[in-house]
C-alpha cells in the first residue's frame, strides 16, 4: 500500500534506495531529503518545497560574501602590483606592465564572450609562453656575460626576472579574483536570486576600493591607476559572467556547473530516482537535483524555480522544452521535429500547433486540446491520447501504433491533409461538412481504417 506523507515535515530526511511507488508527498517540506536511487513512480509531490535547509542556505550565502570579500582584495592586490611595477619608470618596467595589462584585458574579454574556461585556457597559455620566453632570453643574455666579470649586469639582469614575475603573478591574482567572485556570485543568486548576485559582487568592490586607497598611500597615484583600472573590469566582468552563468548560458556552463555542485550538495536529492509519472505540480525547487533521474511523463506544471535546480542530464536543460512543460502552453507555436518522448502535456493547450514530424513516443497527452494542430508524420507508440480533443487536427500519415491509447478521444472530424489556397478542405472526415463523428466513432474507425497511415 503506498503510503501517505501528505503536509508532513520531512527536511533532512533519508529515503535512499527506497521503494515508494505512489506515495503522496503533497505539500511535503523535503528540503535536504535525499532520495537518492528511490522508486517514486506516480509519486504526488504537488506543492512540495524542497531544497536547501535554511542553516544551509544561509551558511552558503555567508561562505560566498566571504569568498567575494577576499577574492575582491585578491583582484584589487594584482592591479596594484602592477602599478608598483610602473612607479619605476624604466623602460623594461614599462613593457612588462603594457605586456601584462594586455594579456589581462585578452583574459577578460575571453572571459565575457566563451566563458570563464576560455578565459582561463588563454591566461594558462600565455603566462607559460611568457614564462618561457623570459627564461631563454634571461639564459641568452646571462651566456652573453660570461666572463665580462660585471656583478652590476647579474644585478641588473635579476632585477628584469623579478619584474617578469611580478607581472605574471599580478596577471595570475587578478584573474583568480573574477573567476572566485563570478564563483561566488553563482552561489549566491542560486540560492537568494539576482540580489545576492550584486550584494557579493558589492562586497569584493569594497575591499577592492580599500585596497585601492592603499595603494594611493603606499606608491601614490601612478600606482593607484592600475589597480582602479583592474578592480573595475573584474568587478563588471564578475557581475557579466555570474549573471549568465545564473541563467545558465552554456559559455559559462564551468562557472555554473561548479557553483550547482555547490549549492545542491545539502538540498533535497532526487539523483538516479525514478520519477516516471510523478506530479510536482506548483511543488518549489530551487536548489534541488534531479541528475540521471528517470523523467518519463513527470508532470511540471507550474513548477516554481524549476531554471535553479540542477537538471543537467535530463530534457530539462532545455529551457525552451522546460517552459512548455511548465506552462503547458503550446497554442499556435511550431514544433516540428522536436523531441519530445516521454514528456507529459497532460491538459495542455494545443490548438493550432504545428507538430510535424515530431516524436511524441509514450507520452502522456490525456486531456490536452489539439484543435486543428498539424500532426502530420508524428510520431505516437505508445502515446496516451485518452480525453484529448482532435477536433479539426490533420493527421496525415501519423505513426500512431497498436499501443496508442486514443480512448475517450473527443472529435467531431479531422483532415487527412493540411489545408491549402486551392484546397482549404482536404480529406475531411466525415467527407459530408454536415455530418461529425459520433462519440468512439473516431477511436473505433482509426483501429481499423489504414487511411490515416498512407495518405
Amino acid at each position: 500500500m503506498a503510503q501517505n506523507y501528505r503536509n508532513a515535515k520531512l527536511r533532512g530526511k533519508s529515503f535512499k534506495g527506497q521503494d515508494l511507488t505512489g506515495t503522496d508527498f503533497s505539500y511535503c517540506d523535503i528540503r535536504g531529503a535525499d532520495f537518492t536511487g528511490a522508486t517514486l513512480r506516480g509519486a504526488n509531490f504537488s506543492h512540495a518545497q524542497a531544497g536547501l535547509q535554511r542553516r544551509w542556505a544561509f551558511a552558503l550565502v555567508i561562505f560566498a560574501l566571504l569568498l567575494s570579500a577576499v577574492s575582491g582584495l585578491l583582484s584589487a592586490v594584482g592591479g596594484s602590483l602592477l602599478g608598483f611595477i610602473l612607479v619605476d619608470g624604466n623602460r623594461q618596467n614599462v613593457y612588462v606592465t603594457v605586456i601584462s595589462s594586455i594579456i589581462l584585458l585578452i583574459f577578460f574579454l575571453i572571459s565575457m564572450r566563451r566563458g570563464v574556461a576560455a578565459g582561463c585556457g588563454f591566461l594558462a597559455a600565455a603566462v607559460i609562453g611568457c614564462g618561457l620566453a623570459a627564461v631563454v632570453w634571461a639564459g641568452i643574455v646571462a651566456v652573453a656575460w660570461i666572463g665580462t666579470g660585471t656583478q652590476t649586469r647579474v644585478m641588473e639582469l635579476a632585477a628584469v626576472v623579478s619584474v617578469v614575475v611580478t607581472g605574471a603573478v599580478a596577471v595570475i591574482v587578478s584573474a583568480t579574483g573574477l573567476v572566485l567572485i563570478s564563483g561566488a556570485a553563482v552561489v549566491a543568486g542560486l540560492i537568494a536570486g539576482l540580489l545576492a548576485v550584486a550584494l557579493t559582487v558589492s562586497v569584493a568592490g569594497a575591499v577592492a576600493g580599500v585596497v585601492v586607497v592603499g595603494a594611493v598611500k603606499i606608491a601614490g597615484v601612478v600606482a593607484a591607476i592600475p589597480a582602479s583600472v583592474v578592480a573595475i573590469l573584474t568587478l563588471v566582468v564578475s557581475a557579466d559572467v555570474s549573471s549568465r552563468g545564473l541563467y545558465q548560458d552554456e559559455k559559462q556552463s564551468w562557472i555554473s556547473n561548479l557553483a550547482l555542485g555547490l549549492v545542491t550538495k545539502h538540498a533535497t536529492n532526487f539523483q538516479e530516482s525514478d520519477l516516471t509519472d510523478a506530479d510536482f505540480t506548483q511543488a518549489r525547487l530551487k536548489n534541488t537535483t534531479f541528475k540521471k533521474s528517470i523523467l518519463a511523463r513527470t508532470c511540471w506544471f507550474q513548477a516554481k524555480k524549476l531554471n535553479l535546480a540542477d537538471i543537467r542530464t535530463t530534457y530539462l536543460k532545455d529551457e525552451k522544452i522546460r517552459q512548455l512543460l511548465v506552462t503547458k502552453q503550446l497554442q499556435n507555436q511550431n514544433f516540428d521535429g522536436w523531441n519530445l518522448q516521454g514528456i507529459n502535456l497532460q491538459g495542455a493547450n494545443i490548438a493550432d500547433a504545428s507538430l510535424v514530424a515530431t516524436v511524441l513516443n509514450e507520452s502522456n497527452l490525456q486531456d490536452a486540446d489539439f484543435s486543428r494542430a498539424n500532426l502530420t508524420r508524428a510520431q505516437l507508440d505508445r502515446t496516451d491520447f485518452r480525453g484529448a480533443i482532435l477536433t479539426g487536427a490533420y493527421i496525415g500519415n501519423w505513426g500512431v501504433t497498436p499501443e496508442t491509447k486514443l480512448d475517450g478521444v473527443k472529435c467531431e472530424y479531422i483532415f487527412l491533409c493540411v489545408p491549402t489556397k486551392d484546397n482549404p478542405n482536404p480529406h475531411r472526415l466525415p467527407s459530408n461538412w454536415e455530418e461529425t463523428f459520433e462519440d468512439g466513432e473516431f477511436t473505433q474507425f482509426t483501429r481499423t481504417s489504414s487511411k490515416f497511415s498512407t495518405i
